[in-house]
């Protein structure tokens, strides 16, 4: 007869099984008869005969196998909350590490020079997966970027906009500049696994389209296409667009610090008393494109002409940008959706 393996059984399976055992031992079997019985190894039999000697009813409880919960590690509970609280709140350049994020290999390096431990990348590995720490892609932040200014930005200067707007029934809109290439975006293609396919595209004939745009949290979105640089002229001319299709609004733009926006050209027409009424430009704060939502309009685009065929004149390019932007417009609530972004919310 083929014999239980009890180490493959569920917890409350063996305990039953010891239980049984050693009632039919007290009942005066022999161990042999009940290891025969019950399809078990003696020796089996034997070792719970003896710990129940030893243990009595408590004997019968299944105990949690393994290493007791914090033994062998080679940190101790305070060096594990000293480095994790370090880990969130200061960065590996703060610590004199020459780590811009705080990889494996950082994390090593601060727990050696902090407790002149050195631990296997593999085990710096283990305690990061038990405090709940993955490898993530970080969120991209301009070096010059100066984060009192974006604090101000959010706790002063936009709450400041919004009251002004709210105040005068002006319209709220958020303006950036982009540019399309015909070798830029291209789909994606199957092939098999370790064989790139190749697309054939032009290199001498590079198709490409500028585009300047504004949109609201209502959905609403405005744009206009151009090939030449982006200039004070190019700027104003799209402006009046905006004054234009605003009717009887103002209009509050907030652009970047584009040097074009705060050019001469442009401030003189601005301070024109019949602009002035109409239209006002607010600017955010230096590198952060991430408080724009219409940085999510230019990925939206890219991301749809990346579908598709292939553009090889300017002709298409403009044609499929065209079509891509005019379907946007109809879709007042995918526009909305990019003030659901996290960064972009207090602008909802």
């Amino acid at each position: 007869m083929e014999k239980i393996d009890v180490r493959k059984l569920e917890p409350a399976a063996r305990e039953q099984l010891r239980r049984t055992a050693i009632r039919m031992y007290k009942r005066g079997r022999s161990q042999a008869s009940i290891a025969e019985e019950l399809g078990l190894r003696r020796p089996t039999i034997s070792a719970w005969v003896v710990r129940e000697a030893a243990l009595g009813s408590q004997g019968f409880k299944e105990q949690k196998r393994g290493r007791t919960e914090g033994t062998g590690r080679r940190l101790t509970e305070a060096q594990e909350t000293r480095i994790k609280q370090d880990i969130v709140d200061r960065t590996p350049d703060q610590m004199k590490l020459r780590f811009a994020l705080w990889s494996a290999q950082a994390v090593k390096a601060v727990i050696k020079q902090m407790f002149l431990i050195d631990l296997p990348i593999r085990t710096v590995r283990l305690y990061l997966a038990r405090w709940g720490f993955t490898p993530q892609r970080p969120l991209k932040r301009a070096y010059e970027q100066r984060p009192a200014a974006v604090e101000k930005w959010h706790k002063e200067e936009y709450p400041a906009i919004v009251a002004r707007a709210k105040a005068e029934m002006a319209e709220i809109s958020w303006g950036d500049e982009s540019a399309v290439s015909s070798v830029e975006h291209f789909p994606r293609g199957y092939a098999p696994k370790g064989q790139t396919p190749v697309l054939a595209l032009s290199q001498s004939k590079r198709a490409r389209i500028n585009l300047i745009s504004a949109i609201t949290n209502q959905g609403k979105m405005r744009f206009m296409l151009y090939r030449e640089t982006l200039t004070a002229q190019v700027l104003i001319k799209f402006l009046m667009r905006l004054i234009r299709d605003a009717g009887d609004k103002k209009v509050f733009l907030i652009l970047d610090n584009l040097r074009v926006h705060h050019s001469k050209l442009v401030q003189a027409w601005l301070e024109e008393e019949e602009n002035k009424k109409a239209i006002e430009l607010f600017f955010l704060p230096s590198y952060s494109p991430e408080l724009n939502p219409d940085e999510y309009l230019n990925g939206d685009l890219k991301a749809r002409m990346s579908a598709g065929e292939p553009v090889r004149s300017d002709g298409q390019l403009q044609g499929k940008v065209l079509s891509h932007l005019r379907s946007l417009q109809k879709q007042p609530a995918r526009i909305r959706s990019y003030f659901r972004h996290e960064k972009i919310r207090y602008a909802a």
